[in-house]
Parts: structure tokens; C-alpha cells; sequence
């Protein structure tokens, strides 16, 4: 959990920086702070560092750390592939978006606002600015700060940064609307459970839609992280689509839960009514829509999908002799256990990234070479528009027989 973070925790992901004190559930106060130093950061100063909100001083007087803080939901996961040394970097979240960590070798710009269209949308952060940290207590959700990122902050050169217009005070407003024409139809939820794992992976889209399970941000090694993440693409952000959240919500606990990880549904529950609750019916309330959550996982107790995942194990299915990889022949045990009465099912190459670990364009590949060597056939091709998952039929029959 956030709460358990230490001052161990902070330097192992930080290092050497000016952490400063402020009251809790505050960005900062009237107290000066501009002029501590590293060596100010002694053990009586940091006695009751966690009594209170925590900041961090940025620029030179902390070695050189710097934050991009991108405020809207639009341009993180751009933002992110455009730059893979994310990867490896401290990520923090407050309310919405997230800040991404570097410790920056060499010369870098002022602080300054990204604006679309005008109006800011995020910030580079340097000399004469600090950002809040875990554990925090956000003054507008009265929740945690958390971490996407636990891992270290990545030391860069600030031109190794990119940004679409190659220098601080970029306008990001061609980027957002470039994304926007590219998936005017893209709805919120994400649908693979391998990007919750690692989500700096690109979501280039295939020919096929996903199995609408999980979430699009990263787990971390601490509960609330995980948990977050889960939630985060089934909050329900308009009135009429809280039921179909909830559900799909149920589904990505349930799927999580096959796959051996560590799922609190209370918990999950908790923090989607938290941030869903201005879209929930009037007349109904937590008590009501809890129930209603609880019913929905008992609804997905035999998801298919996780009953032929757990059935395909050990099974040796016909027409998997001529396979070589032990991976190639669980996923056609696995289309072998999907099958209904006339060897037909629904799967989508998002469920297969899912369950083995993979970008869902690798496993696209994977089914597709079992399609080559005659063990399943695509009788429907699935259409992301339509959310629909790819009809295939197991034949069992290798191509080379």
C-alpha cells in the first residue's frame, strides 16, 4: 500500500533530492522553501517528513530532476511511446494523467507550461518548481498520490526527451487531434491484460477487436497501484453506462484472479465508486451498486475464457504434433478447449497477449501460424468497430499432413 512507503522507498526511487514539508492534503503552503538545500536533509529534518504532504524541490538544487506532468488523459500513452526511456523511470499520478521522472545529464530548459489549443494541459518542470509525491493525499479527491513507476529515476539528456515539436513550450494541440481523428470511435476501456503489466508497449490496433477485460495503465509493486490501474478504464464517465462498467469490471477482477494475481474486489470496488459515483443513478447508492458488483462477479464465475485457460493446461490437443514451442501448443489447447459443439469460438489476439504475456500484434502472429498450419480456421474476422473478437473453428488438422 502507498501508506507503507518509507524514506528508504523515496531515495531508492529519487535519490539524492530536496524533499519538502507541507501540510496534509496540500500542494504547498506559505512556508519558504527555495532556499534548502542537500544538506539541509538531515535526520531532524526528516523526522516528520511523513507527518504531511511530501514535495520535491526540482532543478539543480536537487541534482538536476525534472518532471513532465501531463495533465491530460490524451497525452500519456503518446507521450510515452515517443519515449521508451519511460520504461525505465519513476511515474506518478495524481488526479488525472501522470508525471513522468528524469534526472536530466547536462544543460536543460526553464520551467513552462503545454498548452493545446491554448489553454496548458501539462508542464516541464525544473529550477523553481516542486512536485508532490506518494505517499500524498490529493487535495481534490482526498486520495492518494500513487506510483505507475516504482523503478529508479532514469538519468537523460534533455534532448533524448521528445517532444512533438523538438523544444519546451510545444503546443501539443496537432498531437491531441491527430489522435483523436486516428480513433474518433476509441472507447475508454483498454483490453488487454498484458498492457496492465506493461503498458509502454504501443496500441497500434490489428484487424481484431479485444476481449474487453483490463486496464491500461501499469501495475506496480504496491496494492493501491494495482488496483487503480484495474479500475481505471471502467469508471463510469457518463450516466446510462455504469452496469456495463461494472461488469467489465467483474470480468477484468475475474481474469486477474485466473491469472494468479493478487485481486482485493472490495477494494477495486471502492475506488470505482469513488471516482464513478457523479454517474450513478440518483436513486440508487453505494450499497446498491455494491450488490449489484458482487451479483456481476458471480455472473463471470464460468467466463470461458478463464474455464479453457485452466482447462488447457497439460491438454494435448489434436494436430499439435508438429508444433515445436510449448507456448504454440497451450495456445492451441487452449482454442481446443473454447470450442463449443461444432468446434467454433470467439477469440481475439488481445486475449492471447493476455494470457501469454505478449503485444497483442505478436500474438496476432501466433494465431495466425496456427491458422498456417491448418489447426484453426477464421470463419469471421472480428471488427474493432464493432467490438467484436474473431469466429474461428479448431480443426485439429495439420496443413502438412
Amino acid at each position: 500500500m502507498e501508506n507503507l512507503i518509507n524514506l528508504d522507498t523515496l531515495r531508492s526511487i529519487f535519490g539524492q533530492c530536496v524533499f519538502l514539508k507541507w501540510p496534509p492534503g496540500t500542494k504547498g503552503g506559505c512556508r519558504p522553501w527555495k532556499h534548502l538545500t542537500l544538506a539541509d536533509m538531515t535526520p531532524e529534518y526528516l523526522g516528520d517528513l511523513f507527518s504531511g504532504n511530501i514535495g520535491i524541490a526540482l532543478g539543480q538544487v536537487s541534482g538536476g530532476i525534472c518532471a513532465i506532468d501531463l495533465d491530460d488523459e490524451r497525452l500519456v500513452q503518446p507521450f510515452l511511446r515517443m519515449n521508451p526511456w519511460t520504461s525505465q523511470t519513476a511515474i506518478t499520478r495524481g488526479a488525472r494523467g501522470c508525471q513522468v521522472w528524469a534526472r536530466i545529464i547536462g544543460d536543460y530548459p526553464p520551467s513552462c507550461k503545454f498548452k493545446t489549443s491554448g489553454s496548458p494541459h501539462g508542464e516541464w518542470r525544473a529550477d523553481g518548481c516542486q512536485s508532490i509525491i506518494p505517499p500524498s493525499i490529493h487535495p481534490a479527491t482526498g486520495q492518494p498520490y500513487i506510483f505507475i513507476s516504482k523503478c529508479p529515476v532514469a538519468k537523460v539528456q534533455y534532448n533524448e526527451i521528445q517532444l512533438p515539436s523538438g523544444t519546451p513550450g510545444f503546443s501539443m494541440g496537432e498531437l491531441v487531434e491527430t489522435q483523436q481523428t486516428q480513433q474518433p470511435n476509441q472507447t475508454k476501456h483498454t483490453t488487454e491484460y498484458t498492457q496492465l503489466c506493461h503498458p509502454f508497449h504501443s496500441s497500434t490496433t490489428t484487424t481484431e477487436d479485444c476481449h474487453p477485460l483490463t486496464s491500461s495503465l501499469t501495475v506496480t509493486d504496491d496494492c493501491h497501484g494495482f488496483h487503480g490501474a484495474l479500475v481505471e478504464p471502467h469508471v463510469a464517465t457518463e450516466k446510462g453506462h455504469n452496469n456495463a462498467k461494472l461488469f467489465r469490471l467483474a470480468q477484468a477482477i475475474k481474469l486477474a484472479m485466473t491469472l494468479g494475481k493478487p485481486v482485493d474486489a472490495d477494494l477495486a470496488f471502492r475506488l470505482w465508486w469513488e471516482q464513478s459515483e457523479p454517474f450513478t443513478k440518483r436513486t440508487l447508492n453505494r450499497d446498491t451498486y455494491r450488490c449489484e458488483f458482487r451479483r456481476a462477479l458471480g455472473a463471470v464465475d464460468g467466463d470461458p475464457i478463464a474455464t479453457a485457460w485452466m482447462a488447457s493446461a497439460g491438454l494435448s490437443a489434436p494436430g499439435t504434433e508438429l508444433l515445436h514451442d510449448n507456448n504454440m501448443k497451450r495456445l492451441a489447447a487452449f482454442c481446443h478447449c473454447l470450442r463449443d459443439s461444432d468446434g467454433r469460438f470467439y477469440l481475439s489476439c488481445r486475449t492471447v497477449g493476455t494470457l501469454f504475456d505478449l503485444h497483442h500484434q505478436d500474438a496476432y502472429l501466433w494465431l495466425r501460424a496456427l491458422e498456417d498450419y491448418g489447426l484453426i480456421r477464421a470463419i469471421h474476422r472480428g471488427s474493432q468497430k464493432a467490438h467484436k473478437a474473431t469466429e474461428y473453428q479448431y480443426t485439429g488438422r495439420s496443413s502438412t499432413q
